[in-house]
């Protein structure tokens, strides 16, 4: 499996965590945003061309939560939960960490990572 996304993505760290707990290897080819994800190749594999998306045997995935839940669950690990109710609970908490740690936070986060420019008003 690759994933490909920008160096110190944050939203990338989810699916590493998820690799390492469920022992899989993920391999992260050089990327340079605003160049590699436009290409036609990467349209291909996300065709609105964010990142990060992660290409596997079977086909490509984007979006962080979709690529570490779907690490989360080879293998027959069970850090994804034992039943609906605890993968719900799992769910639960990654979309309150994306919608009340990660958006907020990337407005400080981004332009420190030179990916916006930072607006100094």
């Amino acid at each position: 499996m690759k994933i490909y996304s920008y160096p110190n993505n944050p939203r990338v760290w989810k699916a590493q965590i998820a690799a390492r707990y469920v022992g899989v290897e993920i391999e992260e080819p050089e990327f340079t945003i605003g160049k590699d994800n436009k290409t036609k190749e990467f349209a291909a594999k996300n065709p609105v061309q964010k990142v990060p998306v992660l290409e596997t045997d079977e086909g490509c995935i984007f979006e962080s939560n979709a690529i570490a839940r779907y690490i989360a669950r080879l293998g027959g690990s069970t850090i994804y939960g034992n039943s609906p109710f605890e993968t719900a609970q799992i769910d639960q908490w990654m979309d309150f960490a994306v919608n009340e740690i990660e958006l907020p936070s990337a407005a400080w986060l981004f332009p420190i990572m030179g990916i916006v420019p930072l607006n100094k008003q």
